[in-house]
């Protein structure tokens, strides 16, 4: 017995057809045909689609077509830059120009915010140079022998 599956499988290798199926799938075919109105839409509904491809007129190229896609098989990127990289990333934002402004300052002012107190604030500042002279002895003089 055949299924919606098989049914639709047939259909698509045979055509709507039924006439043109082999022997054993026809038979069977028929059978469920006669059983399932979902087949018989499935069916109908396969006939007029055929019936469209059929009815489709074939369309000639274009008479460059070939040296068409043979030009843009050879045309290259052009080679990576962060230049380029940063203005194709800037091109995707699409901010009104005061805005882009008002970002800009934004980033320049936290920017040298940021350096200023990188600046003022030096790491181990807290630490005399008296710990630093002791911490390096003690490390280049390991229990009285020099490493």
């Amino acid at each position: 017995m055949m299924d919606v599956k098989q049914f639709k499988e047939n259909l698509l290798l045979y055509g709507a057809d039924m006439h043109q199926w082999p022997e054993e799938l026809k038979k069977a075919g028929l059978k469920v045909l006669e059983r399932s109105p979902e087949i018989q839409v499935l069916l109908k509904e396969h006939e007029h689609f055929e019936r469209l491809l059929k009815a489709r007129r074939y369309e000639e190229p274009a008479n460059n077509l070939a040296e068409r896609i043979i030009s843009a098989s050879r045309q290259q990127k052009a080679p990576f830059s962060p230049g380029s990289f940063i203005s194709a990333l800037l091109n995707e934002f699409h901010l009104p120009n005061p805005a882009l402004a008002a970002l800009s300052a934004v980033i320049i002012l936290v920017l040298v915010i940021g350096f200023v107190i990188g600046f003022s604030n030096p790491l181990g500042s807290s630490v005399s140079t008296a710990q630093e002279e002791t911490s390096l002895q003690a490390f280049l003089y390991d229990e009285g022998d020099i490493i």
